[in-house]
């Protein structure tokens, strides 16, 4: 015979292993974000540096969600197709544990002027 409340005590003991297994998920679901986000920025740097009409430090910053702003560093290389490498702080969801992992994206676009290396 069972007795009474048991399932209650139960679910109490499976609360913590739902509530990790929810925060891995979110963190899995920033973590691809902060991916995507960072290729976006790196591709739209890249893009601003090709053309030559703007600054591509700000093109990434504008790609980017506000919640990556703050903690995004843009380098550029030079050369005839430019690259340009984005840097990215990844947050983590649970509080007080500081910044997570950098995220690097690199992406380069051929110059307008440039020439193709066979002719």
């Amino acid at each position: 015979m069972k007795e009474r409340g048991q399932a209650s005590i139960e679910l109490l003991g499976a609360i913590p292993f739902i509530a990790l297994a929810f925060l891995a998920a979110l963190q899995l679901t920033v973590a691809a974000a902060t991916a995507q986000a960072a290729s976006a920025a790196a591709r739209a740097a890249a893009r601003t540096a090709s053309q030559g009409d703007g600054d591509p430090a700000a093109s990434a910053r504008r790609s980017v969600p506000d919640w990556l702003e703050d903690d995004l560093a843009v380098e550029i290389g030079g050369g005839e197709s430019p690259s340009v490498q984005v840097t990215v702080t990844m947050p983590i969801v649970l509080p007080g544990l500081g910044g997570g992992p950098q995220v690097h994206r690199t992406a380069w676009f051929e110059s307008e002027t440039a020439r193709a290396p066979w002719g």
